[in-house]
C-alpha cells in the first residue's frame, strides 16, 4: 500500500498486536520520536535506515509519532485496530493534484482522487471533521491514507 503524504498533514496509522507494520521511505530515516512510553510500542529501523518496523505491546495507550528522514518530516497518529491494521506501507511525498476522478459519492460528501492527493467535498450545510480538520466546503488530503469522517473510518 502506498501513502502519498501531503506536506504537514497528520496521518492515522492503524496497528495490531498480531502484525508488524512497516513504513518504508524514499530517503534515510534520520530519527523518530514517539510521544508515549517507549515500552508501549516496539520500533526497529531496518533496510539501510529506510524502513521503520512498528508493533504495539498493548491496545489502550497509543500516541503520536514523528519520523524525520533526510528530506522531510512525517507525522503519524497511532491507533489500535485488531481487525483492519496497516501492514506494509510505502511512504511517498504527495502533491495536490488538479486532474481528478470520482472515487466515492454519498449524500454527505464526495471524494475525488488524483495521482497523489484526494479532494474531499462536503455536501452538508455546515462544517464537518475529516482527519481531525474542519472542512467547510472542500479540502485536499493525502492519497492512500485513512480518511476519517466525523470519527468513522470511511476509506483505507
Amino acid at each position: 500500500m502506498i501513502f502519498y503524504i501531503l506536506f504537514n498533514q497528520i496521518t492515522t496509522l492503524f496497528l495490531s498486536m498480531n502484525l508488524l507494520t512497516t513504513l518504508t521511505f524514499d530517503s534515510e530515516i534520520a530519527s523518530y520520536l514517539y510521544g508515549g512510553p517507549s515500552e508501549d510500542v516496539f520500533f526497529s529501523v531496518t533496510n539501510n535506515r529506510r524502513t521503520l518496523a512498528i508493533k504495539p505491546s498493548q491496545k489502550e495507550r497509543m500516541s503520536n509519532l514523528l519520523i524525520i528522514t533526510r528530506t522531510r518530516k512525517y507525522y503519524f497518529d497511532l491507533k489500535y485496530d485488531g481487525t483492519n491494521p496497516h501492514q506494509f506501507i510505502e511512504v511517498k511525498d504527495g502533491v495536490i493534484n488538479h486532474a481528478m476522478k470520482e472515487l466515492v459519492t454519498t449524500t454527505d460528501y464526495q471524494i475525488l482522487e488524483g495521482a497523489s492527493s484526494i479532494l474531499f467535498i462536503n455536501k452538508r450545510d455546515g462544517p464537518v471533521t475529516v482527519n481531525g480538520q474542519k472542512v467547510d466546503r472542500t479540502d485536499h488530503f493525502s492519497k492512500g491514507v485513512p480518511i476519517i469522517f466525523e470519527g468513522s473510518r470511511i476509506l483505507n
